[in-house]
């Protein structure tokens, strides 16, 4: 009864890993190329909105138009390869130059940093719209100001991505791989899922600050003129 058992367990267990390799193999491989697809299509669709004439000159529509240009190209660069090299399991085992190595890891790490930085640009320059229009902050709207604010964003999301090609080389028998992975993996965490979404989340939190205060003084004014309509008629 036991190896009975067993042997089922056994065969229900490669069943299932059957399934899934014939998953991977018949339609995960084509994710990457649908992801693509879309990618392109919402690309045109953020294009054809943000290049309108009321939007094109807008800093907001500018930040946001170029985190989905480095959105597509980021597909196109780093996404098309996966599925070129569709049947390898590993792209990274193929590369045996050490530059070609550091440079896919830089180009894996910056450009989606780049597109969220690009896109914290953006709700800074929410929040500056709702700050005082006496605080210095809202010099970044400022048309001539977007320029420098993307190159300074492009200067600083290539500089928190350079430890991807510091901690990647190519090793004999293995192709581009990590040769450091506990430390990797603690600045990975640190900076992309820590700082970054910290960052966004206290702009966010600041914009919403500033509209509940001017809803709030919104609200002040007209019970005043109320009051003062009130004091006239009566």
């Amino acid at each position: 009864m036991s190896l009975n058992s067993s042997m089922n367990i056994s065969s229900t267990s490669n069943h299932i890993v059957y399934i899934l390799h014939f998953v991977k193999q018949e339609f995960l491989i084509y994710l990457p190329i649908v992801f693509i697809i879309f990618g392109a299509i919402g690309f045109i669709g953020n294009a054809f909105t943000f290049l309108q004439p009321a939007l094109r000159f807008n800093t907001c529509c500018i930040y946001l138009l170029c985190s989905s240009l480095v959105d597509i190209i980021n597909l196109f660069v780093n996404l098309f390869n996966n599925y070129i090299y569709s049947t390898t399991d590993n792209i990274l085992s193929l590369i045996t130059i050490s530059y070609l190595c550091k440079w896919k890891l830089f180009g894996l790490v910056f450009l989606p940093q780049l597109s969220i930085n690009l896109l914290i640009l953006s709700v800074i320059d929410r929040y500056a719209c709702t700050c005082s229009l006496t605080s210095s902050i809202r010099h970044v709207r400022r048309l001539v100001a977007a320029p420098w604010m993307i190159f300074m964003t492009v200067i600083i999301s290539g500089i928190i991505s350079l430890y991807s090609p510091i901690f990647y080389d190519v090793v004999p028998g293995f192709g581009c791989t990590c040769t450091d992975p506990f430390l990797n993996g603690i600045l990975y965490i640190v900076i992309h899922g820590l700082i970054t979404p910290f960052v966004m989340l206290v702009f966010v939190l600041l914009t919403y600050r500033n509209v509940c205060k001017s809803r709030h003084r919104a609200v002040n004014i007209f019970t005043s003129i109320i009051f003062c309509i009130l004091n006239i008629l009566f």
